[in-house]
């Protein structure tokens, strides 16, 4: 991943599926319709090892990917000068552009046909490097609490089990070396 200038990490997005409270006041905007289920959700960064370097806060599946970035504090995380590296549906480049970070994601086709030949090695490249934090992910998915649906009763401590299962995850043998 030596490719990418002052890379700081690889970042996504994942869904925690989660109990609906019988309470409606207590559901909240956990619903999440692309999912078709409730959820918690839950931003990752990966350092280019594959270690979990940055875990938010568990917000409500509902929200969206921008204001998620700008609510979960990872913002002022960034130095002007880094590189963040991400799927091409995060939509966040100008709010990393007003930090003066670069984010490096795959390009887009729009109308086109098809993609030009350095386009097409980018994104052959980039696919490469992002799969490391899928598999981030799937580790730390693979533990039981977080494997099927979370009871509704440790809601108020979810983000503390997400953050502890990522530093559980973080002394499994590396993926990338």
């Amino acid at each position: 991943m030596r490719r990418y200038k002052n890379l700081r990490c690889i970042i996504d997005c994942t869904e925690i599926f989660c109990q609906s409270s019988a309470d409606f006041r207590k559901q909240g905007n956990k619903y999440y319709h692309l999912k078709n289920h409730a959820t918690h959700k839950v931003l990752v960064g990966i350092a280019p090892n594959g270690t979990f370097i940055y875990i938010s806060d568990v917000f409500d599946g509902s929200i969206s990917d921008i204001k998620f970035v700008q609510e979960s504090g990872f913002l002022e995380l960034l130095n002007p000068s880094d590189s963040i590296l991400a799927d091409r549906g995060f939509p966040i480049k100008d709010i990393l552009a007003s930090k003066q970070v670069k984010l490096v994601k795959p390009p887009f086709l729009g109308n086109r046909e098809k993609f030009t030949p350095e386009e097409e090695l980018l994104t052959r490249q980039i696919a490469k490097d992002r799969i490391h934090v899928e598999r981030a992910i799937e580790r730390l998915k693979r533990f039981r609490i977080l494997k099927h649906q979370v009871n509704s009763q440790l809601d108020s401590m979810i983000s503390q089990i997400v953050f502890v299962v990522a530093c559980l995850v973080n002394f499994y043998d590396l993926f990338v070396t």
